[in-house]
């Protein structure tokens, strides 16, 4: 696979974002407040996954010529690091684009853009995380966006609570299927894909209104083909209810045999906690009924409660346990339903895990590569320097060119530092000369 369809058409203007009018034009009337020297409370986006508040952000500083500092909780939260990096930031003046700091009467701001914020913690392992947030809001001189899935964990805790009192809240919405096919279109469009719009349908409803995950399974599925047919679409999923584990899944969520369950649990060569997952997720969808709904989830719980004891004690024998309390939601109904999603959904967790571990692979390598310049190790430059590198980098088109061909920057690296075309940015670098090449 190529460069990530996900970012080289994220939107690069705010009149590009589909749907979710009402928030982008409260972000413009924030910004623009901004922009006539009103300090302006920091913004908390919230909203399910792939609604688009990251790119909304992202395309907001664009519209607005403003620099970028992107930080990301899973990478930086603790106070130490916050206060070097996002501190420093929001207080100093913003940069000309060789790098220097620039007034911003002379014209100029930088957005502090804090994405996966309800990653913050207040326990021992992320020991005053909040606070160094709250702290920086108090002296910023920039505007600042956090940006989170779940608002409830973002503002919980002492600290959270000052976060709430501080920022003002704007809620983004899923996506609908009908905005997601527009997207999907568009995207074929411009790959010389000519797609059924049938095709399009499944792939959006499949996703559940996380767009990100629909780009993604549509690079996936047709990434250099000339054509996309529902067929294609409905192959992937055939494929997928073959497996072993949808099939328990179904068995369990569908049937109203404690017995089927069990036996079909008994005969995967799946750990339960996977298992438990699959159920979890798709449970919400498969029971309408409240009634059904909660005890299917008094018997996970439960289970999930047996798991986490062979985790900590090793106890494996408890699994045989576990496994019977998660074959009891087969139960959990007062009688099998008849109408039932067309497929079921993987699971969100697994999904998001996986995407942010090859982010952190790609943040790696390009961390390891700029300390050759820098000589600092890895770890210095992802909490010290990567920050301010990556502002350089997106705005220097000269030092961007040489950057990229001396530390031979690939297109992920690329697009990891920029939201300029990788393509464009490697025809750059080969037109640089240097004295000694090599």
């Amino acid at each position: 696979m190529g460069v990530p369809w996900v970012e080289k058409y994220r939107p690069k203007s705010l009149s590009e974002i589909v749907g979710n009018s009402q928030a982008i034009a409260e972000m413009k009337r924030w910004a623009m407040e901004w922009d006539r020297g009103n300090k302006q409370k920091p913004l908390i986006l919230v909203g399910k996954p792939g609604c688009g508040k990251t790119s909304a952000a992202k395309a907001l500083a664009n519209d607005m010529h403003w620099g970028v500092i992107e930080l990301n909780a899973s990478d930086v939260r603790n106070e130490a690091n916050i206060k070097r990096i996002a501190m420093v930031g929001a207080v100093n003046e913003t940069f000309t684009d060789e790098g220097e700091f620039l007034s911003t009467k002379k014209g100029g701001r930088k957005l502090i853009i804090f994405d996966e914020a309800d990653n913050l913690y207040e326990g021992k392992d992320d020991r005053g995380g909040k606070r160094a947030i709250v702290e920086t809001i108090r002296v910023a001189k920039q505007p600042i966006i956090l940006i989170g899935n779940d608002y409830y964990s973002i503002v919980s805790g002492t600290w959270g609570a000052k976060l709430r009192s501080m920022c003002k809240v704007i809620k983004f919405r899923s996506l609908t299927p009908i905005q997601m096919v527009r997207v999907l279109g568009r995207i074929c469009m411009a790959e010389g894909i000519r797609c059924q719009k049938e095709a399009l349908k499944e792939m959006a409803e499949m996703a559940n209104g996380d767009l990100r995950a629909a780009i993604n399974d549509l690079q996936a599925l047709a990434e250099g083909k000339e054509k996309l047919t529902i067929d294609d679409v409905r192959a992937v999923s055939w494929r997928d209810e073959k497996s072993e584990i949808y099939k328990t899944t179904l068995v369990t969520l569908r049937s109203t045999h404690f017995r089927h369950a069990r036996d079909a649990m008994r005969n995967l060569d799946e750990t339960p906690d996977f298992l438990l997952l699959w159920i979890e997720e798709n449970l919400p969808y498969e029971y309408t009924k409240p009634r059904d709904l909660v005890r299917g989830y008094e018997y996970l719980s439960r289970a999930d409660v047996l798991l986490g004891r062979v985790m900590r004690r090793q106890q494996y024998s408890l699994w045989s346990y576990a496994l019977d309390e998660m074959a009891a939601v087969s139960i959990a109904k007062d009688e099998k339903y008849t109408k039932h999603p067309r497929v079921l959904n993987f699971p969100s967790w697994l999904k998001n895990m996986s995407r942010s571990k090859k982010a952190r692979e790609i943040r790696d390598s390009v961390s390891m590569k700029v300390g050759r310049i820098y000589h600092a190790s890895p770890l210095r430059v992802k909490e010290d320097i990567l920050p301010e590198f990556r502002v350089i980098y997106d705005n220097n088109q000269e030092l961007r060119a040489l950057y990229t061909k001396i530390l031979h920057f690939n297109a992920e690296e690329i697009g990891y530092l920029t939201d300029k075309d990788p393509e464009e940015v490697l025809r750059e670098a080969k037109k640089v000369k240097l004295e000694k090449e090599g």
